[in-house]
């Protein structure tokens, strides 16, 4: 039986690179309005203004290009890209011998912004182009605005394929490892995708302390994880394992399973206002998912849910379900003020959601 369904997936993964029919304009549908001029902007992160989104802009194997990191005043909805990195830093985080910027092949994935032990603002962003690593940067705010300054890198084990990234309070962080990066493929899909479909763990949770140190965490190995999210406290992680169809609990660094949420294609989580965490969900087939990455331009229309989690119980609710214009293939579901903002792994736009898009729930008291 598993035979035939190894067949019957090699067959899926064959046909799953034609392109999804592209969604062109940037009109407003209701109360959902795209932002556009952006490229591939997969994840995002809230600055303390609480108006400023960091994001991460993917680069593209397929297209041959590189990406960047980019701010975007959610008030005036001015976009700032900023310039490629390609300075040696005068102080150096993570491990010692990574003295040298990614240059102009900075191709960013997952991002985490944090506060370091002596009070500066750091970022961590998972970075696929010229090398695999996890870069950090210094986040400052002068007169002339918010500036980032290469710091270093941590390259992850050999093979390794990272997606996102968070910081341990005490410093060091947790990545997810998807699957070997030089595994065998199939017309051009790594087969450690069809592993994941059949139920088999295809990564892992790493861990890496200040120096640069790697090592697989105990209890964290599922079907492609994806997102990340560490408890304010450092004591315990929310990791989604994409092809899993599960947001898990776990506590670091035992590694002890703590409590499961069932959700469909889970990618990138992020807090809310109220300390629940919103996870952006693919509710379409992998095969629509993967159609969606040969969009540069306009957005794919693919399904997605924002799915609510309560991370003391791991109760779960849909909020907000979507597919089609203005933009669909959410990742990531990001606060600021009254609204949600959306990003995107395919396309040239985030959305914009209203609080009072999104389904009411008891507020905490």
């Amino acid at each position: 039986m598993r035979v035939i369904v190894l067949v019957l997936g090699l067959m899926l993964l064959g046909g799953c690179g034609s392109p999804r029919e592209r969604i062109t304009g940037c009109a407003a549908l209701g109360e959902l309005k795209p932002i556009c001029g952006f490229s591939r902007p997969e994840d995002m992160e809230v600055l303390g203004d609480a108006r400023t989104l960091l994001i991460s802009e993917m680069g593209s194997s397929q297209f041959g290009s590189p990406g960047s990191l980019a701010l975007f005043d959610t008030r005036s909805e001015t976009i700032t890209r900023l310039p490629q990195f390609t300075e040696p830093s005068d102080e150096y985080w993570g491990q010692a011998s990574c003295t040298t910027p990614p240059g102009t092949a900075f191709s960013p994935h997952g991002i985490d912004l944090s506060r370091r032990k002596d009070g500066r603002w750091q970022v961590l962003a998972v970075n696929h182009g010229g090398r695999e690593s996890v870069e950090f940067f210094e986040l400052s705010d002068n007169s002339a605005g918010y500036h980032l300054e290469w710091r270093g890198c941590v390259l992850p084990p050999a093979d390794s394929y990272l997606n996102d990234v968070v910081a341990i309070p005490e410093g060091g962080f947790l990545a997810t490892h998807m699957y070997p990066k030089s595994g065998p493929t199939f017309r051009s899909i790594n087969l450690h995708l069809l592993k994941g479909m059949l139920g088999f763990a295809t990564g892992h949770v790493v861990h890496c302390d200040d120096a640069g140190g790697c090592n697989a965490v105990a209890g964290t190995a599922t079907a492609f994880p994806n997102g990340i999210q560490l408890a304010h406290d450092g004591r315990t992680m929310f990791v989604n394992g994409y092809l899993a169809g599960e947001v898990r609990k776990i506590s670091f660094p035992e590694g002890r399973l703590l409590g499961v949420a069932k959700v469909d294609a889970p990618d990138n989580s992020r807090w809310d206002a109220d300390g629940r965490l919103l996870v952006a969900s693919h509710t379409g087939s992998y095969t629509d998912s993967r159609g969606c990455y040969l969009i540069s331009e306009g957005a794919c229309g693919a399904a997605f849910a924002i799915v609510e989690i309560d991370p003391r119980t791991m109760q779960s609710r849909t909020v907000f379900r979507h597919a089609g214009a203005p933009m669909g293939a959410a990742t990531v579901a990001q606060q600021a003020g009254d609204a949600l903002y959306l990003g995107s792994y395919a396309g040239d736009r985030i959305l914009r959601v209203p609080l009072t898009a999104i389904s009411a729930r008891p507020r905490t008291p």
